[in-house]
């Protein structure tokens, strides 16, 4: 996550206007921009860094400030950084044309953040600066801790080492950043050229004529099967929830976990090698605790006993649950020698047997109740719920897009001050990385309150799209995945931190999923589940009776999912703790193995589902997937202070977001959680909430201890 402060463009005189890289950076030009341009844009905006960091340097100590020196060196590279982040995100939503020039973008931004990070001469002028003990007593505490941090990263990064040592560590930083780039391109690639290829019409049946028609239209005029499913998301999840032949179900599931293996394998193994080294470098036992220092769980061993203690507990419901499976696929199919395979249940999602059993139980049927939460109707919904809790006012704005399903909102306080500015791009296509994420592009400074710039960045969703006059449909896995991104977009919109670099998007990574995952519980609440939906047909809402239903039914399969997590989570600590490429020579062999003590089936021989694993070798989650749910146990205890004062409660919306939200990173997270709920949190509530018979959780206080 990343993020630019405005500054004066001084560099305005010196390039050609016409590049719309070389605008303020406080705006974002979508539709103007060009590949071609990067170049010029890299070439202009590093020189002025480098302009502003030989400025800073020339201060004597004595004269040194947090805004000559610290904050100056946060923002000598506000442009420089600004393109770099551009060509990030056009990579992830327009795909191919811009994979070079975003694979350029981040070698120099890599190069530069190499140079800043072992400057022998910013190292020494951070220390003159904190010595400056008289001057520092009368700043801030956020811009103490700020110093503070910023030192300590300079000697994580090596500072103190010997100049071989350090050389090393620099071209390991350099190749870490090329692998993991091209590991993030190389899925996106593999997620567009996969397809499911079949001959006839009954290989596809369960699914909907529409749907069929359409994959025979992509394969009319080739030369080849009947009919073609493109792989993306939705494609994905229609086939595997609805399609009534096992066997292309899982040649889907196959193609899934397939994909990228070939571009992928010796890349994984390249970036796990490339992080085992500089821990080593840097004197950690493995790469988790390097990361981990700097995160709630402090070390690994820590989020180990987290996710392994929690394993435990979920365990027993979660293999109850699976023989339940098992009995009813065998009577459904009426084969009572049917065995499920990692096909039918290693999905994270309840899929084919598991809709089936789901409907048998409840009554209800997934595809039907989906009719009733068209997208528009699900968004607005939610924006008038962040209205009654925080205040806010969401208006439709009219800034350029990058493509023709963007939507653009601006997010004003009740005072009208204009706060925010997200773009909301919803719909799967071709190029586009699957998934779902939010990011910042620009964060202003809050300093005393004083609103004077919004705060911009994205909303990203891989929803249905709308086919003809039927609208995107979501599934209420999908509806939550929509809660979630914006919890993560309010978290910056709503927040007040006198320094950007405070934001939440600074925020310990074991804390920032919190705030976004606390906000699907609203969507589990009666009268706003019955309040957004809205058939797209009649615009009839659910029933008391559907939505009740609805609820009850949401623990179903909620220890096997978290089983899911758990395995992941397991997965990527095995491989940043254990994992020695010089020994455990094929790293998807590996991850099988640890994957299967989490799955009550066999796990696929050819299973090669780690190199699309983006999130911990092309994301901030390397060592950290334990997050999800260490956030998780945080936010449900959070949330157990609405549940007792009221969901719509506008003075606990208030709360939350003085104490909670608009702090950002200024104060560490146990502070926040402890003003809000007046105590420590611990895992109990979300044990209590999944219906785990747990009586008792882990402080996150003991687990940090």
């Amino acid at each position: 996550m990343s993020s630019c402060i405005v500054g004066a463009v001084i560099y305005a005189r010196e390039v050609t206007l016409k590049n719309a890289f070389l605008g303020p950076v406080d705006e974002l030009r979508f539709g103007q921009y060009r590949p071609e341009m990067v170049k010029e844009s890299l070439d202009a905006t590093e020189a002025v860094a480098w302009k502003r960091v030989e400025q800073l340097l020339a201060f004597e100590t004595g004269a040194r400030t947090i805004e000559n020196t610290l904050l100056a060196l946060y923002r000598a590279a506000e442009e420089f950084n600004a393109v770099v982040s551009i060509c990030s995100h056009h990579m992830s939503v327009l795909g191919k044309e811009w994979n070079a020039p975003a694979q350029l973008a981040s070698q120099r931004a890599a190069a530069y953040s190499n140079e800043i990070s072992f400057h022998e001469g910013i190292y020494k002028a951070l220390v003159e600066l904190r010595a400056r003990r008289n001057y520092l007593a009368t700043v801030s505490a956020p811009r103490r801790k700020l110093l503070d941090e910023t030192i300590l990263d300079y000697e994580r990064n090596g500072i103190a080492l010997a100049p071989k040592k350090r050389s090393e560590l620099k071209s390991i930083r350099a190749a870490l950043d090329a692998a993991t780039t091209m590991f993030d391109q190389n899925v996106v690639t593999a997620t567009d050229e996969a397809e499911l290829r079949v001959e006839t019409k009954q290989d596809l049946a369960g699914l909907d004529e529409e749907f069929i028609i359409e994959c025979a239209q992509a394969a009319s005029g080739e030369d080849k099967a009947s009919y073609r499913i493109d792989f993306n998301p939705p494609n994905y999840i229609k086939v595997m929830s609805e399609c009534q032949v096992r066997a292309t179900r899982q040649r889907m599931y196959h193609l899934s976990i397939q994909r990228a293996a070939e571009l992928n394998r010796d890349l994984a193994k390249e970036i796990l090698t490339l992080r085992r080294r500089q821990a080593q470098l840097l004197g950690y036992k493995h790469y988790a605790d390097f990361v981990l220092e700097e995160r709630m769980a402090d070390k690994g061993v820590v989020a180990w006993r987290f996710i392994t203690e929690l394993a435990q507990k979920y365990r027993r419901q979660a293999g109850a649950e699976f023989a339940a499976l098992q009995r009813f696929a065998r009577d459904d199919e009426a084969n009572p020698e049917l065995v499920l395979d990692a096909a039918d249940i290693d999905t994270g999602l309840n899929f084919y047997y598991a809709l089936r059993l789901q409907k048998q139980n409840s009554g209800l049927d997934q595809g039907t109740i989906k009719q009733h939460f068209p997208l528009a109707a699900v968004r607005d919904y939610m924006f008038a719920t962040l209205t009654t809790l925080y205040g806010l006012r969401f208006s439709l704005g009219d800034q350029s897009t990058w493509h023709e399903d963007v939507e653009v909102y601006e997010i004003s306080r009740a005072d009208g001050s204009h706060i925010a500015t997200v773009w909301c791009d919803w719909y799967a296509r071709k190029g586009k990385k699957s998934g779902a994420w939010m990011n910042s592009y620009y964060v202003a400074d809050r300093a005393g309150g004083v609103v004077s710039k919004p705060h911009l960045g994205y909303v990203v969703t891989n929803f249905d799209p709308p086919r003809g006059a039927k609208p995107s449909l979501l599934s209420l896995q999908d509806v939550e995945t929509l809660w979630h991104e914006f919890g993560h977009f309010i978290h910056l919109a709503t927040g007040e931190t006198e320094l950007e670099e405070q934001s939440m998007m600074s925020c310990k990574w074991d804390f920032v999923e919190a705030p976004s995952q606390i906000m699907e519980n609203w969507v589990w609440q009666p009268e706003i589940l019955a309040g957004m939906s809205r058939h797209y047909l009649t615009g009839k809402r659910l029933s008391d009776r559907q939505v009740d239903t609805l609820i009850r039914d949401k623990n179903f399969m909620v220890a096997s999912k978290a089983m899911r997590q758990f395995g992941l989570a397991t997965v990527d600590l095995s491989l940043h703790i254990d994992f020695d490429p010089m020994k455990d020579e094929d790293v998807l062999a590996y991850a099988r193995s640890v994957k299967a003590n989490f799955l009550p089936v066999e796990v696929y021989a050819e299973d090669s589902s780690i190199t699309t694993f983006s999130h911990i070798f092309a994301g901030g989650y390397a060592a950290a997937y334990y997050s999800y749910k260490w956030a998780e146990a945080i936010e449900a205890d959070l949330f157990s202070r609405f549940k007792e004062e009221g969901v719509l409660n506008p003075q606990t919306g208030t709360d939350y977001r003085r104490l909670v939200l608009a702090r950002g990173d200024e104060v560490n997270p146990q502070i926040l959680i402890k003003d809000f709920l007046g105590r420590s949190s611990s895992s109990a509530a979300m044990l209590e909430r999944d219906g785990i018979g747990v009586s008792t959780g882990t402080s996150s206080d003991e687990a940090v201890d």
